[in-house]
């Protein structure tokens, strides 16, 4: 008999790695025919920095994110990262782009500022242009300070860094730690069919919503979501990396015979996925990190959905079919 069951988790995650140490650093560089290279260190491997590093440098000058290129290609002459790990790129290394992209534009005000033969504190910057404060039609476009600079010996390019500061110290007589400012919450409610008689486990409905601050990018922080969710039907109910233990440390799936993975057959349509938009006055613009925090709540959330359904609790996971039937059939026994 096919029996439906529900299960809800939650998850709450911090961006970057709190305890200390973990800085970036950003260059924001205008070229001769008024294009800017952005240069951080940070690994792209799918997080989506590439756009969210152009996206927050436009936005601090004021310009279209076509003119802005990300160069990550040689670690050695990019701008310091600390890492690509602990949901922080969006975070740290996105508030160093912030913070070098507003440095920018201070050189650029000063600069203009000499052309035009007034002071720095006379001028105002909007929309990749500066100008007087007195007389807006007076100024410089971006492209015209680059042009300007470049052939008359000056390089332009804004300095920043972002470092979200050491937690505080340990309670010393409860223990207790404030462990980051930066937190991103999320809640999962996920729908099963499990089969008494087989103890197959089919998901056939998910729905998340994540708070992870201001959302930057909403068409990558949706895709994240959904393969999250797949990522996590996948660890929930498929995905075993067991060593042999004791006849050896190494896993003993080694191809994609043994180590199964979801396919689009054991993924439901996944299209309610929101975001609980909630500025954070810490993080650039108000965002959190998503990375890890988005296939965390997926496992607990299928193993309270089979309990719903059937009344067993699987305490490993896999929940494989094996498993989920043994766990039928002793509770039938034991009644």
């Amino acid at each position: 008999m096919i029996r439906k069951g529900r299960g809800v988790a939650t998850v709450y995650y911090p961006s970057g790695f709190n305890g200390g140490g973990d800085p970036d650093l950003a260059t924001v560089r205008m070229k001769p025919d008024g294009t800017i290279d952005v240069s951080n260190a940070t690994a792209e491997h799918g997080q989506g920095f590439k756009n969210v590093a152009v996206q927050m440098a436009a936005e601090v000058l004021g310009v279209d994110g076509d003119i802005i290129k990300l160069d990550n290609y040689n670690s050695d002459t990019a701008a310091f990262s600390m890492d690509t790990a602990g949901s922080r790129s969006t975070v740290i290394s996105g508030g160093a782009v912030m913070n070098a992209a507003k440095d920018l534009v201070e050189k650029v005000k000063a600069f203009a500022a000499d052309q035009l033969g007034v002071t720095a504190e006379e001028m105002d910057y909007a929309d990749g242009r500066a100008f007087v404060k007195a007389d807006p039609e007076k100024g410089m476009t971006l492209a015209e300070v680059s042009g300007a600079a470049t052939y008359g010996g000056t390089m332009l390019m804004g300095l920043g860094g972002w470092w979200p500061g050491s937690a505080a110290p340990r309670d010393p007589e409860t223990g207790a730690q404030h462990g980051s400012d930066l937190m991103s919450y999320g809640s999962q409610i996920v729908d099963v069919e499990v089969d008494d008689e087989t103890g197959v486990v089919k998901v056939k409905d998910m729905y998340v919503c994540y708070d992870m601050g201001t959302v930057v990018n909403p068409m990558q922080a949706e895709g994240q979501a959904i393969g999250g969710d797949v990522m996590g039907i996948g660890m929930a109910l498929f995905e075993d990396l067991a060593p042999s233990y004791p006849v050896s440390m190494q896993p003993y799936t080694t191809d994609f015979t043994d180590y199964i993975i979801p396919t689009f057959n054991d993924t439901p349509d996944i299209d309610a996925v929101s975001f609980y938009e909630n500025p954070d006055p810490v993080g650039p613009f108000g965002a959190k990190g998503c990375g890890e925090m988005v296939n965390n709540t997926q496992p607990p959330a299928i193993i309270n959905a089979i309990y719903d359904a059937v009344g067993v609790w699987i305490d490993e996971i896999p929940a494989t079919p094996e498993k989920v039937l043994k766990a039928i059939r002793e509770k039938q026994d034991a009644e």
